[in-house]
């Protein structure tokens, strides 16, 4: 048996919405007006990178509105019956981060479950799928020196990587696969 999501807020996108119009209002403005067209190109980047993680943001938090309580039986076969809201994880997508919020099913002694984030196919660690698709890319093209052009490149950070060491780059990997997700309660 499951009870019935909740219903969102009037607007579940109004933060998305505000920052599309403040994109459209510097578009339409004289600051914009006066750039070349790589700058303008850049400035886009930057500002649709920040639509779109905006946009992520709302629709998980809508999510987490609309999640249903279950019936929750761990591996050993007992039942959750505890359910706790405002539970977070971090999640580092290919548009920066935004936090999950989601149900957790508790046991005594025992982790919490998160059927949200299977749901949702969230990785154990941090970074998302197309995060780690990015790195893989980037990884097998071998020296990340002189990759500026490649589209995967500043996904994520908006920088331009310096001339660092292969090994150092392998580390960086390595720690991006391996790092996993916080989850934290915002009720103590």
């Amino acid at each position: 048996m499951s009870t019935p999501p909740a219903e969102a807020g009037p607007d579940a996108f109004a933060a998305s919405r505000e920052r599309v119009e403040t994109i459209l209002g510097w578009l339409d403005g004289d600051r914009a007006s006066e750039l070349d067209h790589g700058e303008l190109e850049r400035q886009l980047d930057v500002h649709g990178r920040r639509l779109l993680r905006q946009l992520l943001q709302d629709h998980v938090d809508l999510r987490a509105v609309r999640e249903s309580r279950v019936n929750v039986v761990d591996a050993g076969g007992a039942r959750r019956s505890r359910i706790e809201t405002g539970h977070t994880r971090q999640l580092a997508s290919i548009f920066g981060d935004v936090t999950v919020t989601r149900l957790a099913y508790r046991g005594p002694g025992a982790a919490n479950l998160h059927p949200a984030d299977a749901v949702l196919n969230l990785p154990p660690e941090k970074h998302s799928h197309g995060l780690r698709r990015l790195a893989a890319i980037e990884s097998s093209s071998g020296s990340f020196r002189g990759r500026s052009h490649h589209p995967g490149h500043r996904a994520t950070s908006g920088q331009t990587p310096g001339r660092r060491p292969r090994a150092t780059h392998r580390r960086r990997l390595r720690h991006l696969l391996r790092t996993p997700a916080a989850s934290t309660s915002s009720q103590g």
